[in-house]
């Protein structure tokens, strides 16, 4: 498969524009799916159906049917499928236990060329839902263990775990070791970018420099793209801007319920934007974050009798 085949449709997928990802996915017949290239975009197409607000479930099974259908079908495509029923799941511990199985599969220490974009996929599916279900260890190990070493999105997968529970140090060490496999890509250049608006200082600058020329760009502000600038310009102390950014998504298709608009509207205290956030995704972690806050709070009062006059 060339290796350039699939550069557009990874951009999209990697700049938060689950649509366009799919409508170039399927640009081409992605009906035989033992094509490998296929078999990727149509991997491509479906988690992007999972990556829209609205999560297309029914699609994203739709798109991988021939591949689903076959005698055996890939672990990637397993994963993915896997994945897909955990979202909708009202019982999720078997999908989990699912992933776990299916990440036993490949060997910690060696790779396996010939199943490498499998076990990637695997990989990144596994280590999202260990993500969701707070199980840090095993997300770890599952992203940094056998391709996860040299692949890409395992390796933002990690570096965005990492800094989420304020391990900057180690995700700077784990960006700077992938540079030696991922150098041009622009996923690096986000990853950079998260660190560098955990760091502040000239890192962050340069953060918004990067948001800046993705918002500049024709099919640039996308809800993704127009929440990161505004977390940027909020960070930098551009208040207005931010919120202009905030306003600008909410009028974008689906930016109305996006979660990453919505968080940053609800830091910036914009009126709806937390109580929209708590009903489209009440597992947010600022909606966590903030209820623990609120616990808090109310057993610190409770502690305070009135004093009478």
């Amino acid at each position: 498969m060339d290796s350039d085949a699939l550069f557009l449709v990874k951009q999209l997928f990697w700049q938060g524009e689950p649509k366009a990802c799919i409508n170039e996915a399927t640009s081409v017949d992605i009906s035989d799916q033992t094509d490998p290239e296929s078999l990727s975009r149509a991997l491509y197409a479906a988690r992007a159906h999972l990556a829209l607000p609205s999560r297309d479930i029914s699609s994203a099974l739709s798109v991988l049917e021939p591949a689903l259908t076959a005698d055996e079908p890939a672990a990637s495509v397993r994963a993915v499928k896997s994945f897909a029923e955990y979202l909708q799941a009202e019982d999720k511990a078997s999908k989990v236990e699912e992933l776990r199985d299916l990440v036993l599969e490949y060997d910690a220490e060696e790779v396996n060329d010939e199943t490498r974009e499998e076990e990637r996929i695997v990989r990144s599916m596994a280590g999202t839902v260990f993500i969701l279900e707070k199980e840090v260890e095993e997300a770890v190990t599952t992203l940094s263990e056998g391709c996860g070493k040299t692949d890409l999105e395992c390796t933002a997968l990690l570096v965005q775990l990492l800094l989420s529970i304020h391990r900057r140090d180690v995700a700077q060490t784990i960006y700077q070791n992938a540079k030696s496999f991922g150098e041009d890509s622009l996923l690096m250049q986000i990853m950079e970018a998260w660190i560098g608006m955990k760091t502040g200082g000239r890192p962050l600058n340069q953060s918004y420099y990067l948001y800046e020329e993705l918002y500049q760009l024709p099919s640039g502000r996308t809800p993704t793209v127009l929440a990161s600038h505004a977390a940027a310009h909020l960070l930098l102390g551009h208040v207005d801007e931010a919120k202009a950014d905030i306003l600008e998504a909410q009028q974008t298709e689906n930016g109305k319920n996006d979660a990453a608009v919505l968080s940053v509207g609800a830091t910036l205290g914009m009126p709806g934007c937390f109580e929209q956030l708590k009903s489209v995704d009440p597992s947010h972690p600022s909606v966590s974050e903030w209820e623990a806050k609120s616990r808090e709070f109310d057993e610190a009062a409770a502690k305070f009798k009135p004093v009478s006059a």
